[in-house]
């Protein structure tokens, strides 16, 4: 993804949890000025990708949360997530078997969730 992606976002190296989470960061100008980024996440648990909305801060993330629990991001959630901002899933039941065919389709709902995301967070207005 970095390779394809290096024009859109800046990636982190990949980390891995304990036994519930795999994940590396990425962000972009818009979101490091306001102190945020995303994740991709491999929920273990769950055997799924996420993709996660960070805050630097608990500030930040706090005052992000206020505008995103009334979205569709957050529908149905009464309280934060424990780590993130919010919380969507981009693939459920990956299939293993193909590795090329699922890091296509991860590339491709990486950039379409963070777009939308992104788009959300500049109608928020908030800085």
């Amino acid at each position: 993804m970095s390779k394809n992606l290096s024009k859109s976002y800046s990636f982190g190296s990949l980390f891995q949890g304990y036994m519930d989470y795999t994940y590396f960061y990425y962000s972009n100008d818009f979101l490091k000025k306001r102190k945020l980024k995303f994740g991709l996440i491999l929920n273990h648990t769950k055997i799924r990708f996420e993709i996660w909305l960070l805050g630097q801060t608990v500030s930040v993330q706090e005052k992000y949360w206020t505008h995103f629990k009334t979205t569709k991001w957050n529908k149905g959630k009464t309280t934060k997530p424990q780590y993130s901002i919010l919380e969507n899933i981009i693939i459920e039941n990956p299939d293993f078997n193909n590795l090329e065919k699922l890091s296509q389709k991860i590339e491709k709902m990486l950039v379409l969730v963070s777009r939308e995301i992104i788009k959300e967070i500049e109608r928020s207005k908030l800085k």
